[in-house]
């Protein structure tokens, strides 16, 4: 089964939208404001499996941002993909 059409990944990418009000994380930085329709794993997908639910991992963009974080031909991170995986951090406990 595809992971994206699972009811756990609808639910969380539901949440990770909403906690950040529906707006790309990415341009907010530079204080612009666009719609969010995508959730980004920051850890890529195939390779951190175990952190695909993982909240602290995912942050929502617009398509055009979403389309910066790497390289849709062989899915390598680019530098800004880079940048938000270096950000994001699991909580401490």
């Amino acid at each position: 089964m595809n992971f994206y059409k699972s009811k756990p990944w609808k639910i969380k990418r539901e949440k990770i939208l909403r906690h950040d009000q529906y707006e790309c994380r990415n341009c907010k930085r530079y204080g612009r404001n666009r719609i969010a329709n995508t959730v980004h794993h920051c850890n890529p997908l195939l390779e951190y499996p175990e952190l695909r639910l993982e909240s602290w991992n995912l942050i929502s963009l617009c398509g055009v941002c979403h389309g910066k974080m790497h390289d849709r031909e062989n899915d390598v991170l680019t530098e800004l993909g880079k940048f938000w995986r270096e950000k994001v951090t699991p909580p401490s406990y």
